[in-house]
This record gives structure tokens, sequence and C-alpha cells, in this order.
């Protein structure tokens, strides 16, 4: 396994080499996904492995660490840890992509080189929710739903309005009544 992670790779050479490598990635050093987390961004350790099956290219690694994102709820941490295993497969073209085995996802390359960074980021960026909260009371800060300010007539020891509670809208199922008659 190689010792020192390099910063981007061509892909072509890493599979014929059948490179292996590992290292950290600092989550505030990703921007897209950096927007979604919570501070302290902490890291994330990541192992590659590039290699051929059969005739096909694939890339399979394993992310572990731990994401702090924030709760939509109490806008508080939540702590998040990551054990992910991906594999892709390297295509060339579009046409490749019928061809991939059950299990990889499609990774478009080309002439250019590979940044691991950009791997591992939308790899993570796939595993958060859409709305992330906590379980039903465990957040931080209890934060109540917001209340409209009740007019005084309507609290419990001042005498009720009559024409306050005459306001009230109307069933909106009171039409199925008459066409039950």
């Amino acid at each position: 396994m190689s010792k020192r992670l390099p910063i981007h790779i061509n892909p072509e050479r890493a599979v014929a080499r059948g490179l292996e490598a590992s290292g950290d990635f600092l989550l505030e050093k990703m921007d897209d996904l950096r927007d979604r987390l919570f501070a302290p961004y902490g890291k994330v350790s990541a192992r590659f492995k590039f290699d051929k099956n059969g005739s096909r290219k694939r890339l399979t690694g394993h992310i572990v660490g731990e994401m702090i994102v924030e709760c939509q709820r109490c806008m508080g941490g939540l702590k998040m840890p990551i054990d992910h295993h991906f594999q892709l497969g390297l295509i060339e073209s579009e046409a490749e992509i019928d061809r991939l085995y059950p299990g990889e996802e499609p990774l478009m390359i080309g002439n250019e080189d590979l940044f691991l960074a950009d791997i591992v980021e939308d790899e993570l960026e796939l595993l958060l929710p859409m709305v992330v909260m906590h379980d039903v009371g465990l957040c931080e800060q209890h934060v109540a739903p917001s209340v409209e300010k009740v007019p005084d007539e309507l609290h419990v020891n001042s005498p009720v309005d009559e024409s306050v509670i005459e306001n009230k809208r109307p069933n909106p199922f009171a039409v199925l009544i008459d066409l039950k008659k």
C-alpha cells in the first residue's frame, strides 16, 4: 500500500499498477460539503484501490470517520458516523454504463487526472440525507414552534366575546354533509 496519498491520480496508470493508497481528508477543505457541516469539521480517512475486473477498470474505496452536520430543528451539531464502502466503474463513454457490474456506480474518466478529494467529497455528499435532524427530544436546544401572540380577549381568565368565536373558519367538509342527505 502506498504510504503517501497523491493529490491527483492518472486513472489509467493507477489501474495498470494496481495502485492502493490511503490517507486523511480535512472536511473543512471540501467547499461544497462544508456548507452542510457544523464546525469543528474534522476529517475522514479513506482507502482506494485501482484494479481491473476482467477488462473493466474500477476504483473501490472505503471511507471512515465522522461528520458533524447541522440539525435543522435546533441548529446544533449532530454527529454522523461514516463507514462507507464504494465501488466505481471507470468508464470512458456513456455506452459503457450498461456493462457495469451490479453495485458499481459510473465514474467518467478522460485524459485528465482524478482528484481523490473530489471523489471523497462526492461520496460523502451522497450519504447526507435531505433533511438532517436529531431524533425527537434529543435536540441540544429545545426549540418551541413559533406561536402567534394570543389576543387578550382569548385568554382563559378574560370574558369570552361571542363574535370572536363565530369568526372561526367554516369546516371545509360541511359541504359533504349536504351531499350525504
